[in-house]
């Protein structure tokens, strides 16, 4: 019943993402930029952001999972990131007004009206190619639209771990079907271990972040090479190491 007030005003990424996005009231500001980079580290994004992707207009965070876009905070607002804008300058005076006044008279007195999603403006081309089945799917549907921002998409695709790319969009149509968040959460952590064992995982961060060359080399190296199989196999039940958020399904025997 504790109001939840997640202030995002600045970069925004990965876990920064689950501890503000899921807030009850999530404030963005024009210096907002918020993101789920996991595919470009060889990891999934976890943390309920597939929950929350998946939940976006459309193919909306499709896009944003597979090519790590980020996000304006009128970007935020119409993908269901966040709630409400206010500029900086006035965040400081708001924080004082919640420690006075209900969270919903602070609200009133500080928040503007969004600024234009452009991503938003995009989703024509954007439902087009990523309702496809397979990343592959994608790519080409991308790369045959004749639109310079869904050829940009395309390439930013294929950048990024092709394993990680195929299992987080299996991860997001999953999420899709979910009945909870919990369920999505108990999803994550399956894949989040499985991608422990994975190769790209550790050269997406030896490239991004240990030596910085930004030239990852992915095992396999592109996306038509990823075995379906292996896709599955980061969502095989954990047996004992299930995180364990929803009742195991039983059967009538079970009963």
């Amino acid at each position: 019943g504790k109001p939840y007030v997640a202030i995002m005003d600045g970069i925004v990424m990965g876990g920064g993402v689950g501890v503000s996005a899921h807030g009850s009231v999530r404030i963005v500001t024009e210096r907002s930029m918020i993101g789920m980079p996991e595919t470009g580290i060889g990891f999934v994004p976890d943390v309920g952001g597939t929950y929350l992707l998946a939940r976006t207009p459309g193919e909306l965070g499709t896009h944003i999972a597979l090519t790590t876009a980020r996000l304006s905070a009128g970007d935020a607002i119409a993908c269901g990131f966040a709630d409400h804008f206010i500029p900086s300058e006035k965040i400081e005076q708001f924080l004082d007004a919640l420690s006075t006044t209900s969270v919903q008279e602070a609200l009133g007195a500080f928040t503007e009206p969004a600024p234009v999603s452009e991503l938003l403006g995009q989703q024509g081309w954007i439902d087009a190619a990523y309702s496809a089945d397979s990343v592959a799917d994608i790519v080409a549907r991308l790369q045959a639209s004749g639109v310079p921002e869904a050829q940009k998409a395309a390439e930013q695709v294929r950048s990024k771990s092709p394993t990680a790319c195929a299992v987080t969009l299996t991860s997001l149509r999953r999420a899709r079907q979910a009945g909870s968040l919990e369920e999505v959460l108990d999803d994550e952590f399956r894949v989040s271990v499985a991608c422990l064992n994975s190769p790209d995982l550790v050269e997406g961060i030896r490239a991004q972040v240990v030596d910085k060359d930004r030239n990852p080399q992915w095992s396999p190296a592109t996306i038509e090479e990823v075995d379906p199989a292996q896709v599955d196999a980061f969502f095989a039940p954990l047996g004992d190491l299930e995180l364990g958020l929803t009742p195991p399904t039983t059967t009538g025997e079970d009963q």
